[in-house]
Parts: C-alpha cells; sequence; structure tokens
C-alpha cells in the first residue's frame, strides 16, 4: 500500500541485549504494527554493519493517522521498552514529495503529487 507519510524508527540493537530485543519482538511488535492507524509497514535491517542497524517503516495517508499513532498507548509502551535494548533509537517523518522535471518548484510544495515524478 502506497502511503503519503512515512514514519521511520532507527535504532542499533545493544550488543548484549540480543536476547532481550527479540523478546521485545514477541511481546510488543504485533501491537505496534496492527495499530488501526498504520496502513503499512516494513523492517529493513542494514547489512553493511553501519549504523543504523533497524529501521522499521509505518505508513500513514494522514498526518492525523500519525498523531493518533504516536500519542497512542501502543506506541508509548513500545518505544519504551525499545529504548531499553537499542541506542541511537530516533524517529522521523516523511512525507511524499515530487521531483519538478520541469524546472517548477512550486508543484513540489504544498501538493500532493503521485506518483514520486509528477509527469504533468
Amino acid at each position: 500500500m502506497d502511503t503519503e507519510y512515512t514514519y521511520e524508527i532507527e535504532f542499533d540493537i545493544v550488543r548484549s541485549s540480543r536476547a532481550a530485543y527479540e523478546r521485545w519482538l514477541s511481546r510488543n511488535a504485533i501491537q505496534w504494527v496492527s495499530h488501526q492507524a498504520v496502513g503499512s509497514f516494513t523492517v529493513q535491517h542494514n547489512r553493511n554493519g553501519l549504523s543504523p542497524e533497524i529501521r522499521f517503516r509505518f505508513g500513514f495517508q494522514s498526518l492525523e493517522e500519525w498523531s493518533r499513532f504516536i500519542e497512542s498507548e501502543v506506541h508509548t509502551k513500545a518505544t519504551q521498552t525499545l529504548h531499553e535494548v537499542s541506542t541511537g533509537l530516533s524517529g522521523t517523518l516523511w512525507e511524499q514529495s515530487a521531483i519538478p522535471l520541469d524546472g517548477d518548484h512550486s508543484a513540489a510544495q504544498g501538493q500532493h503529487l503521485d506518483p514520486v515524478v509528477d509527469k504533468s
């Protein structure tokens, strides 16, 4: 599902907490990613040994849905407990945009442009 907003949570797992992270996944992941406001979810692992090691990508159709998610008890609990087994935990909200091919940069601001490159 293509979503207008993507919220990325990136982190590294504390080496001595790998087993605790696995327990965290089994206790929190399903409730977290199946929250009613979440339109899509993917997880990415950095195989180059660089930081961040893991990225969770949550997709939302609106800022209201994202706001409901980050203010939810499920999200608060998940991030608080994830913080205990990770380092460098950060979150970034991204909005879909376009690369204007005709030099008109106003089209890329304040409008919904779909797909990523506006062909109009």
